[in-house]
C-alpha cells in the first residue's frame, strides 16, 4: 500500500467502508489510518465521513477554510477534538464526495462517463484546484471531458445525461454547453463516417440498406449504413431543455430541418402531452428566431 505522510503521520491509501447504520438511518463510512484516529467529520447528504484533516484540506481549499473556521470558534475544538464540517449543497451529493475523498487519500479514482460531471462540479465546489497540488482532480476530471467525452458520441449523450442533477454548476463551469456542442457536431457529421454501432445500436441486417449490398465472390456483407436520423433516438432521453440545446446547436450547424423536425416530433410523442407538445413547438421557434438573429 501507498502511504501519505502529513505532519509526521502516515495515512494509509484506502477505500473509504461502510462501517454502520444507525437506528435513524445515517450512514457513517470510515477512512482505515492504521490507528490514526479520525479527527474530521464532513456531513454530506445525510452521510457522515470520520476522514482525517491532513490529506483532506491538503488537497481541497474549501474544506481547509471550513476547518480554519471551526477551529477558531471561540469554544470550537482543539488538535485534540474532532472537527465538524457540513456541506449541504455538495453538488452530486454523498457519491461524488465519497470518490473525492478517496483521491485526497491517494486512492486510485474510475472517473468514468457516469461520474465525471458530478467530479468536476464537486472539484470545483471544494477547490480542489492546481494551486494546491499538481495533477488534482478538477484537473483530472477536465482532461477525461477533453480526451475521452469529446472524442465519444455515447459518452457525451451520458455525460449530459448526469448534468441534469448538477444545476448551477454544470451550467456554470459550461459542461452542458459543451457536451451539447459536441453531440451537435457528431450528429451533423456524413452518415457514411458513422459507424451504426457507434450509436449504440445493433446493425439491422433484414432491413438497413448496405453500400454494395453482399458480395457473390465472398458471401460477406458490407458495412451498414446508418439513416440520416440515426442520432435522433439518442436525445430524446434527455431532459426537454439539455434537448433543445442539442436541437439549437444542430440548427445552427446547418442539420437538415426536415431531421430537426423529426427530432421534434419523436421526441413530442416520446415524452409530452399536446399542451407541452405546443409549448416546445412555441420555445424552439423561439430560440430559433433568436439564433438567426445573432447569425445575422
Amino acid at each position: 500500500m501507498v502511504r501519505n505522510t502529513y505532519a509526521n503521520q502516515s495515512y494509509t491509501n484506502c477505500a473509504l467502508i461502510s462501517e454502520f447504520l444507525c437506528c435513524f438511518g445515517t450512514c457513517s463510512r470510515y477512512a482505515s489510518s492504521d490507528g490514526i484516529p479520525s479527527d474530521l467529520l464532513v456531513k454530506v447528504g445525510g452521510v457522515n465521513f470520520h476522514l482525517h484533516k491532513h490529506p483532506m484540506v491538503s488537497r481541497s481549499a474549501s474544506l481547509g477554510r471550513l476547518v480554519d473556521e471551526a477551529s477558531a470558534l471561540p469554544h470550537g475544538p482543539d488538535a485534540a477534538t474532532v472537527v465538524e464540517v457540513e456541506l449541504p449543497d455538495l453538488p452530486g451529493g454523498h457519491g461524488a464526495f465519497e470518490l473525492a475523498a478517496k483521491f485526497c487519500y491517494g486512492v486510485v479514482v474510475d472517473i468514468t462517463a457516469a461520474n465525471v460531471a458530478a467530479l468536476r462540479c464537486a472539484a470545483e465546489y471544494l477547490e480542489m484546484t492546481e494551486e494546491l497540488e499538481e495533477g488534482n482532480l478538477a484537473a483530472r476530471a477536465e482532461a477525461f471531458l477533453s480526451y475521452v467525452v469529446a472524442s465519444s458520441w455515447r459518452d457525451s449523450v451520458a455525460v449530459l445525461r448526469t448534468c441534469e442533477g448538477l444545476s448551477p454548476w454544470a451550467e456554470d463551469l459550461e459542461l452542458v454547453r459543451r457536451c451539447s456542442e459536441t453531440v451537435a457536431a457528431k450528429a451533423c457529421i456524413n452518415p457514411r463516417a458513422v459507424r451504426w454501432a457507434y450509436a449504440g445500436r445493433s446493425s439491422p441486417a433484414k432491413t438497413a440498406t448496405t453500400r454494395a449490398g453482399t458480395s457473390s465472390d465472398t458471401g460477406q456483407h458490407q458495412p451498414v449504413l446508418p439513416p440520416a436520423d440515426w442520432w435522433v433516438d439518442d436525445i430524446c432521453v434527455l431532459r426537454i431543455d439539455h434537448f433543445m440545446r442539442v436541437i439549437t446547436a444542430v440548427q445552427a450547424k446547418g442539420m437538415r430541418g426536415d431531421l430537426i423536425g423529426a427530432a421534434i416530433t419523436r421526441y413530442s410523442s416520446k415524452w409530452l402531452s399536446a399542451g407541452l407538445m405546443l409549448e416546445l413547438c412555441r420555445i424552439l421557434c423561439t430560440s430559433w428566431l433568436r439564433l438567426d438573429m445573432e447569425l445575422y
